[in-house]
């Protein structure tokens, strides 16, 4: 069983976290603060942490530093609408993914059972390793090969299109940042210059692909940050990530922080719930009669997170208009 350290400093939300993450197979130890994670890291020997940036008594990015010095394991950022700058340089400080509050119990799962099987194949694992040959269905691409196959045609790439491909592909569902990617795909890549050199590519890869921006299947854009291979039918559009910035007042940065918090910490609890209602001997009648108001209370949920999204975005136009 994989072993995943959450350090959080909200109490709520690391017992919701801590549930959760047992309900879908996970071992779990918590730290309230950067020092009690820094202290697991070593103790525990975790597999994978989650991480909270707004911590008391450490700035988020440099605990991202002083854990990546410290140990090779993945680290997912747990993030609140106002991060968006603070993601990216999270990515940057050496994290490995994000997931933005509220969030699901299944996602969450999801994203660290991806995280540590990119891990194992960092290690040598035979069962992590990226196959040769993507057979996407409509899609197929040959790594060896080179060769891009796309409704039975093939494809002519250019060999940064390539290169950007080969990238995305063999690193499945991780945020690529612009940053990373300049550096892989070009020798120099840095300034505004070749970040819009690398839209135009990304562009036209998509298009030689059949990949819409707006409905993607296989390149996800996460606005401000970089890319995500998603390989996903194109009805499984990745969530939108929310665009904020350091313009918003610190107190309403904190204020959605502790709402988001508490949001998560609810709808964790919620899921928690039906999974249990559904393990449960009622029989059918009695267990939809139960099911129905959590389902009802999930998408209530789901619609406060959007409001203090709005809420937050109405804070900045405020702010801007009063020219602070």
């Amino acid at each position: 069983m994989a072993k995943v350290l959450v350090v959080d400093d909200d109490p709520a939300l690391r017992q919701a976290l801590r549930g959760a993450l047992g309900r879908v197979g996970f071992e779990v130890v918590v730290a309230p603060d950067a020092r009690g994670g820094l202290d697991l890291l070593t103790t525990a020997r975790p597999d994978a942490v989650v991480l909270d940036l707004g911590l008391p008594d450490a700035h988020g990015l440099d605990v991202v530093r002083r854990f990546r010095s410290l140990s090779t394991v993945p680290v997912l950022i747990l993030s609140g609408s106002t991060e968006e700058s603070r993601k990216v340089q999270a990515l940057e400080a050496g994290a490995d993914d994000y997931l933005d509050k509220p969030f699901g119990v299944e996602e969450l799962g999801a994203r660290l059972r991806a995280l540590l099987r990119r891990s194992g194949a960092a290690e040598g694992d035979p069962a992590g390793a990226r196959p040769a040959v993507l057979d996407l269905g409509r899609l197929v691409v040959d790594l060896g090969a080179r060769t891009v196959v796309v409704d039975g045609d093939p494809v002519h790439l250019t060999p940064t299109e390539w290169r950007l491909l080969e990238e995305l592909a063999a690193h499945p569902g991780r945020l690529l940042t612009h940053r990373w990617l300049l550096a892989r795909v070009w020798e120099e890549g840095r300034g505004e210059e070749s970040r819009a050199a690398l839209r135009t590519h990304v562009r036209s890869l998509r298009a030689k692909l059949g990949d819409p921006a707006e409905r993607p299947t296989y390149v996800a854009t996460e606005s401000g940050a970089g890319y995500r291979w998603i390989a996903a039918p194109p009805d499984a559009a990745p969530a939108a990530v929310v665009e904020a910035g350091p313009d918003v007042a610190p107190d309403t940065r904190a204020l959605v922080h502790d709402l988001n918090n508490a949001l998560t910490a609810l709808q964790l609890g919620v899921h928690l719930a039906q999974g249990r209602l559904e393990r449960s001997s009622l029989d059918d009648e009695e267990r939809r009669a139960v099911l129905a108001p959590l389902d009802h209370l999930d998408a209530t949920l789901a619609r406060a997170g959007r409001l203090a999204v709005a809420l937050e975005h109405r804070a900045i136009g405020e702010q801007t208009a009063r020219g602070d």
